[in-house]
């Protein structure tokens, strides 16, 4: 491929990054040329994990890719979102499902890009996703016309405090068209190669998720991602209860396919009662503080946050008679507190 120039931008969402790119700039490109474009940009394949050669940051949370366009009139949208996660050591974009985090960067950039016209003090941003076909508001607080980053608003995993950006989902279950409970289930069991059965409960809420009880795998959902990472037989089970998931909701078609390609969504959440714990910084977070407490892999390692989708699949499950995440949370009453590796996520929701 010849070198060339594409605009594009370098943004954070919430605990993640993204590089984001304007569907017009891209459009002149075939599929597989943006894919070319969006790795190179990245910095992917790095058989070193670091993507030094690009924008990447080696790790999940930080090797995503948006890409921006004008919504159709009919559409009820100002923008639409298409989003992509790069795999770090493979030349592989996957455009499946979303990212929670992302999708707060997705206004402040209709903002500044001149998408959509600013209004003070706050810019309600009406985004499509067109990897789910969902709608969401991005509320993007607004300064003399450009997307205001500063602000008191902390967000544990991110050092410093900024802007806040509110995420308004209509809708949010179904995302693979199969509803809530895309195997029709809110709980089942899975056998796992070493002949232990689980139990998990697979929904779908913004994007598809397993939840397993951290007990069942001989865990306590308060480890530290390096500890999961550092424990083969964990990460391992994890990994399989994922990977059967994405075969019984359709995404694979065996657990080798699931486990070689389609390794984006859904996602894998162990789960337990609240307890106090440690975090990443050394902090304390005491169990009255959560309604439960939780750890995620996404694409083969353990997440140093939440991801955002995941946050509200877990807050949704936690509403849902008879899944295993209501089972081990305190009751709902309108806000769920996830206890995760670097501290707490609250998430509104009505069901």
């Amino acid at each position: 491929m010849p070198q060339i120039s594409v605009p594009a931008t370098f943004y954070r969402g919430g605990t993640s990054r993204v590089v984001l790119f304007r569907e017009a700039d891209l459009a002149a490109y075939g599929p597989a040329e943006q894919d070319a474009i969006i790795l190179a940009a990245l910095g992917s394949p790095d058989p070193y994990g670091r993507e030094v050669d690009g924008l990447g940051g080696g790790i999940s949370s930080l090797s995503k890719v948006g890409i921006v366009g004008l919504a159709p009139s009919d559409s009820q949208a100002d923008v639409t979102f298409r989003f992509g996660q790069v795999d770090v050591e493979r030349p592989v974009v996957e455009f499946l499902g979303t990212c929670g985090n992302i999708s707060a960067a997705i206004g402040p950039f209709a903002v500044d890009e001149g998408m959509v016209q600013p209004r003070e003090p706050v810019t309600i941003v009406r985004v499509l996703s067109v990897n789910t076909g969902q709608r969401y508001d991005c509320h993007v607080p607004v300064q003399a016309g450009r997307a205001e980053v500063e602000g008191d608003y902390q967000i544990d995993g991110v050092p410093a405090p900024g802007g806040r950006i509110v995420l308004q989902y209509h809708q949010p279950g179904g995302s693979l068209g199969r509803g809530v409970f895309p195997t029709g289930r809110p709980c089942e069991s899975v056998e796992l190669s070493d002949g232990r059965r689980v139990e998990v409960s697979i929904v779908d809420a913004a994007n598809p998720m397993v939840f397993v009880r951290a007990s069942e795998l001989a865990a306590t959902a308060i480890e530290l991602p390096a500890a999961i990472d550092a424990d083969p037989t964990l990460h391992a089970a994890l990994e399989e209860v994922r990977d059967h998931a994405a075969v019984r909701v359709g995404l694979a078609s065996n657990l080798a396919e699931a486990h070689d390609r389609a390794k984006a969504i859904p996602k894998v959440v162990m789960v337990a009662s609240p307890a106090t714990y440690q975090t990443t910084r050394g902090w304390t977070v005491d169990a009255e503080r959560v309604d439960l407490v939780a750890r995620m892999l996404s694409m083969g390692k353990a997440h140093r946050t939440m991801a955002g989708t995941a946050a509200i699949c877990t807050a949704v499950a936690a509403s849902l008679d008879g899944t295993l995440v209501r089972e081990v949370a305190r009751p709902v009453d309108g806000t769920v507190r996830i206890g995760h590796a670097a501290g707490v996520l609250e998430i509104g929701v009505e069901v």
